[in-house]
């Protein structure tokens, strides 16, 4: 069934909807089906991307911070979902998505069942942010290949082989990752108040250890206590193998990506600016259980 909204989308049953950019889209949005917050505009580029040619081709994402550009993100995107249950209670076509950031399992499961979203929030699982799913060797080894009719010189690094691509460029930033990762958890765990490790912190253990241990300082816990329990969240985050849940690659994997890739190849790429392309290989490399959940969530609601 297709939406039907007044031509103005007036009423106090609207006022949750304080943009009028925003109103306008959701007003023509009525041959869609579905409608999905997502918290920025580059999560709307690449969701219409990924789901183009989908069974659920009649979604129409749209970035939140057309409502409110100082705030965005995930808070935007659950109150405007929530305004939509609430006041819209009978069109049940509104959706939002999140990324989950640093949650734990049980937080993304208790967060998707909260009453004021009627089972109409999903947070991606499986990892940090949207822009971690790039970080796979064949995406980004496939990727270069693209890029290599514009840069010349990336023909001779990728004839190496994309064993070596992984073992060279990829595999030395999630080891980077992890301990990103291990710090973040770190912080959290002796003092969920704290602010996590900035995207952009350097790599260095050392480095690293130094800023939990500063960000801690308040506490009255130990400095030995403290490395110990990021050395232990670090191994578990390598044993596991679920390093990308705990440390997003948003700006910190983009940054070290275009480093190890300007020292070993001698070619400057943004993957920032690409992200249109890394999200059609992600589609063709085939979708992860995430991407199928949330295909699978819209249709049940439905």
């Amino acid at each position: 069934m297709s939406l039907q909204f007044d031509k103005t989308i007036s009423g106090d049953k609207y006022s949750f909807i304080i943009e009028s950019g925003l109103r306008n889209r959701i007003r023509k949005a009525n041959r869609k089906n579905n409608i999905v917050f997502v918290e920025g505009y580059d999560d709307e580029v690449i969701y219409n991307i990924v789901y183009e040619k989908e069974e659920l081709c009649n979604i129409l994402f749209i970035d939140v911070s057309l409502a409110n550009k100082k705030t965005g993100g995930c808070e935007e995107v659950k109150r405007l979902l929530t305004g939509c249950v609430q006041k819209l209670p009978n069109q049940k076509c509104f959706y939002g998505v999140i990324d989950r950031d640093l949650k734990t399992d049980q937080e993304v499961k208790e967060e998707t069942l909260k009453p004021e979203y009627d089972g109409r929030l999903f947070i991606f699982f499986e990892r940090y942010t949207l822009e971690n799913y790039f970080i796979e060797t064949r995406i980004l080894y496939n990727f270069l290949k693209g890029q290599s009719i514009h840069y010349t010189k990336l023909k001779d690094y990728l004839d190496k082989g994309e064993e070596i691509f992984e073992i060279e460029l990829i595999n030395p930033i999630l080891t980077d990752l992890a301990s990103i990762a291990a710090a973040n958890l770190t912080i959290r765990f002796f003092d969920f108040s704290e602010k996590f490790l900035e995207d952009t912190v350097s790599c260095k253990e050392g480095t690293i250890e130094t800023r939990v241990v500063q960000r801690l300082n308040q506490t009255s816990i130990s400095e030995e206590e403290i490395l110990s329990k990021f050395s232990d969240f670090k191994q578990k985050r390598i044993e596991k193998k679920d390093t990308q849940k705990f440390a997003s690659a948003k700006t910190y994997f983009s940054c070290q990506f275009n480093r190890r890739l300007k020292k070993q190849a001698k070619v400057n790429i943004q993957l920032n600016n690409h992200k249109s392309e890394l999200a059609r290989i992600l589609k063709e490399n085939g979708l992860s259980k995430d991407f199928q959940d949330l295909v699978s969530l819209i249709s049940q609601c439905q």
